[in-house]
């Protein structure tokens, strides 16, 4: 957890901006090269260029010192007109979707400062220390990683295992475990509650970008499972986060 020396840190700092659009190029990059050749879909490659954003914020935000949410989305800012120009160059399906470009040039930023946003909670204060009761940033935070774990184990895994719905499935609950180990580890106190509501709102973001991001219809019997799913093993992941985080308490304590 950062101290609060590590918070005094004012002004912008370009170092990580720097970081973040190196980090994010790789991120993002690789994450639609991955994908593209299964998923022809643009929303699809869309979705996990976003997520790649998201997940470039959530880096910057939380190894970096101070509170460095507007490098993030600088940072986001950055990649996002150098993916543009790399698709552009490749002459890329996807950019041949006005509605697409105009949906990346919106979110990519956006989806940048949350992670950063993100990663700042991820990163802490000795303040949270003292904040007892549920608390819903943790939720908002549970449902951001969760989303994004999903996505991305889901479909960068699947065109290394051509898309074995077993994978899928066993990638699906991974991604649960570890939204929930996170959260229960870097959050003060005891968040079981919190990380568990997470992965139950993260299935529903899932069921809403399925439905009406690609029209693909989920039956009911699968959106229940996946709900189930998403609220056990995400409290399954922070009872674990828990227990290290209570070992590690006790190493320190000697």
């Amino acid at each position: 957890m950062a101290n609060d020396a590590s918070m005094e840190t004012s002004g912008l700092q370009w170092k990580w901006v720097a970081l973040g659009v190196i980090a994010g190029l790789a991120i993002v990059g690789a994450s639609y090269f991955i994908v593209a050749p299964t998923f022809h879909s643009d929303e699809i490659q869309a979705l996990v260029m976003l997520v790649g954003y998201a997940v470039t914020g959530v880096i910057v935000g939380y190894f970096s010192p101070g509170v460095t949410i507007k490098e993030a989305t600088i940072a986001g800012f950055l990649v996002l007109l150098a993916m543009l120009g790399l698709l552009y160059a490749t002459k890329a399906d996807l950019i041949e979707n006005p509605s697409i470009n105009l949906l990346l040039l919106m979110l990519g930023v956006a989806f940048s400062w949350v992670g950063g946003w993100v990663g700042e909670k991820l990163q802490g204060t000795t303040a949270d220390a003292h904040t007892k009761g549920f608390q819903w940033k943790w939720v908002i935070t549970g449902v951001v990683l969760g989303f994004a774990l999903n996505v991305l184990f889901v479909f960068l895994l699947a065109p290394a295992f051509r898309i074995d719905l077993n994978v899928i499935l066993a990638a699906f609950i991974v991604s649960f475990v570890a939204t929930g180990f996170i959260v229960g580890y870097k959050s003060p106190g005891v968040t079981l509650k919190e990380p568990a509501l997470a992965g139950f709102l993260s299935v529903v973001v899932d069921w809403l970008f399925l439905q009406y991001g690609i029209s693909l219809s989920v039956p009911g019997r699968y959106l229940v499972a996946g709900l189930a799913i998403g609220f056990l093993f995400s409290l399954f992941g922070a009872w674990l986060g828990e227990k290290y985080q209570e070992a590690v308490a006790n190493k320190a304590a000697g």
